[in-house]
């Protein structure tokens, strides 16, 4: 190992500042693997001392400046040594191990000291090796052994000289560092032939395996659980303030850990730390063990021999289990024994959920009395956004779900004596169906109420520039601009704020010149708001002459300088450019309309000005009732015709649809 390519070994070895004692724990986790290499008598230890930065005055508070572990396994013995200076070694990958430890060790400390007393396999006594490991290490200088004055094996490791920012964020409590170990080696204190395993500091000193049993094993509840015919078992343990930020699930063998899961990927609650009124916040990690767990493992201890998902029927393995079986059935106890807590959380959930629906949502009141079969799938915190999304795709789910059972239901061959079944099946289907149609149409009432708001806003005067908007703000919600009715989905066509009667159209043009609608053989550069016929202009051996057409033409609110012509002049003007054009069949035959006077509906949409009602009433227009707007007949255009004020256009829409909002409790507009 050269200096420069340890060096650049460092520089692409990532360790994040809230990782802080991850180095310490790499060093102890060696000493387990030591211990575990070593015979098992005597018994063997682990010691971690923390050495805390010279001050004035000295105290347990003090920020700590180094860590020593030492422990009676192994040690550096030749081959231990041959690993530790090749880079990325594979040593100890059959265990899990990456080869970075070390390399850790740099990125938070300035230096480490190793001292290692072994037994040399070739001649059978006790040697030492003692080098110092830094960024200038060269393993050709501190490759020598001196013969040892010690009765055993024994191992120690300084990590000396901590470095910013990882001093700054280790804990300075040494309860707390003693918390931080247990989190991040829980499966190896449930061992009952595990080392002694002492963390020390100059003032006090804690027995690690006490402290488990005091402060961790004693709140964990011991929950025993079958999956198939074998027996298993979880513990829930909390961990106050531990090294782990995730809620994990745990399988372990032989008291060591295999495989584990982020528990949020399975229970969405479970993102962040729980809070205990009397604790504070803590991380959950369920703990599954088993005989079958212990028989399955692989040799390297990384991994199980059985499936991970459920085989197929005609799959070797049908019968064998599988883990996700006791993932299921293990976070079916995890939820049990968390009950308090997630009910809580979703209780919250709930509430936010049922106010969205009421205030916001109507569409979704369905789902409510569903809520807990996914509330689970609420996050935590959601906003508007999320809730609708989650809403939506519970929605969804439903209705694929009804539309596969009605295929079931209707596919079915019924015998006499299933009638009644069958019956009661079908009453459930439709009472279902029924109800998801009631959701969909309670999304479009709410719809239409958010246009109509729209409106008002958008034929409102600006009270900071002192003008009304344009009259493409109102095109733009009637219809969207430059289109054509097959581009634009029916549910973003807002006809019916005019007439219901437009929604049920063939063809549509929006501010689209005559001579570009694909229907006519017109040169007019005439620009109606909306053109519409009754019936598809889809040109085939069949074609049909057209029958009627609908113009509607939009002013903006409060205009009154109508110079050449006024817009029903406008408009009657476009009726005679469109019939005056021709269209073709596929053999190119021109196409008349059925005859000259085929009837035309204009729809003209302003305010009542002065200037204009006079014009109205010049021509004999029929004032409405409410003297919101006019109407009348062109006998020589056969053209009926309506002038309809932007009040009378909201006044008439609200009223229509008032009944709908109430229904829904959705709040009158204004």
């Amino acid at each position: 190992m050269l200096r420069a390519s340890l060096a650049g070994k460092l520089r692409n070895t990532t360790l994040p500042k809230s990782s802080a004692l991850l180095p310490v724990f790499e060093a102890v986790y060696n000493s387990f693997q030591a211990i575990d290499d070593a015979p098992q008598s005597p018994a063997h230890e682990i010691n971690v001392h923390v050495q805390r930065q010279n001050t004035l005055s000295p105290s347990g508070s003090d920020p700590v400046s180094a860590f020593i572990i030492a422990d009676t396994g192994v040690g550096f013995t030749q081959a231990n040594y041959n690993s530790f200076v090749t880079a990325d070694s594979l040593h100890k990958q059959e265990r899990g191990g990456k080869g970075v430890g070390r390399f850790l060790w740099l990125k938070a400390f300035a230096h480490a000291d190793i001292d290692s007393h072994f037994l040399d396999q070739k001649s059978g006594e006790l040697r030492r090796r003692v080098f110092h490991f830094d960024l200038t290490f060269d393993k050709s200088q501190d490759g020598d052994t001196t013969p040892s004055n010690q009765t055993r094996p024994r191992t120690t490791i300084s990590l000396v000289d901590y470095l910013d920012p990882y001093r700054s964020e280790c804990p300075r409590d040494l309860t707390i560092i003693a918390q931080r170990f247990v989190g991040h080696f829980l499966p190896l204190f449930l061992a009952p032939d595990g080392p002694a395993f002492i963390l020390e500091d100059d003032y006090e000193a804690i027995d690690l395996r006490v402290f488990f049993r005091e402060h961790v094993e004693e709140l964990a509840i011991l929950h025993p659980f079958q999956v198939g015919e074998h027996n298993f078992s979880l513990r829930g343990f909390r961990l106050q303030g531990g090294y782990h930020s995730d809620h994990q699930i745990v399988y372990a063998a032989h008291y060591r850990e295999v495989i584990s899961e982020r528990l949020a990927r399975h229970i969405p609650n479970l993102k962040n730390k729980l809070s205990d009124p009397k604790r504070g916040l803590f991380t959950y990690i369920g703990l599954v063990q088993s005989r079958y767990l212990d028989e399955s493992v692989n040799s390297e201890r990384t991994d199980f021999s059985f499936p991970k998902e459920s085989p197929s029927d005609d799959d070797l393995l049908a019968n064998e289990l599988n883990l996700k079986a006791i993932r299921d059935e293990a976070l079916s106890v995890v939820r049990s024994d968390l009950t308090a807590y997630l009910d809580e959380l979703n209780a919250g959930k709930a509430e936010r959920l049922q106010k969205f629906v009421n205030e916001e949502a109507p569409e979704y009141r369905i789902l409510l009395r569903d809520m807990p079969t996914f509330i689970d799938d609420v996050p935590l915190a959601a906003s508007d956004a999320d809730l609708d999304a989650t809403l939506h795709r519970q929605l969804y789910r439903r209705q694929l779900a009804l539309r596969d059972e009605g295929r079931e239901i209707l596919s079915q061959v019924v015998n006499a004596e299933d009638i009644e079944e069958y019956d009661e099946r079908l009453q459930h289907y439709i009472k279902n169906e029924n109800e998801i149609g009631k959701t969909a149409l309670a999304k479009y009432v709410t719809h239409r109420r958010v246009i109509l708001d729209l409106l008002d806003k958008a034929v409102s005067l600006d009270e900071a520039g002192g003008k009304y908007p344009l009259e493409r703000a109102v095109h733009r919600l009637v219809f969207p601009m430059r289109t054509f009715s097959d581009e634009i989905p029916t549910d973003q066509q807002n006809l019916w704020v005019i007439d219901e009667r437009l929604a049920y159209h063939a063809f549509l043009s929006s501010d689209q010149t005559l001579t570009s609608v694909p229907v006519l053989n017109t040169p007019s550069q005439s620009r109606p708001d909306i053109l519409i016929f009754n019936r598809p202009l889809l040109f085939g051996d069949d074609s049909q002459p057209l029958t009627s057409m609908i113009v509607i033409e939009f002013k903006r609110a409060d205009r009154d300088d109508y110079r050449d012509e006024t817009p029903v002049e406008q408009v009657f003007r476009m009726v005679r450019e469109v019939r005056d054009g021709t269209r073709k069949d596929l053999k190119g035959r021109p196409i008349r309309p059925s005859n000259r006077d085929i009837p035309a509906y204009c729809y003209v949409i302003c305010d009542l000005t002065p200037k204009l009602e006079t014009y109205l009433e010049n021509m004999s227009a029929i004032r409405t009732p409410d003297n919101l707007g006019y109407f009348g007949y062109n006998t020589n255009l056969t053209a009926y015709y309506e002038v309809i004020s932007y009040n009378k256009l909201l006044a008439d829409a609200k009223k229509r649809n008032r009944i709908l909002f109430e229904k829904l409790n959705l709040a009158a507009t204004t």
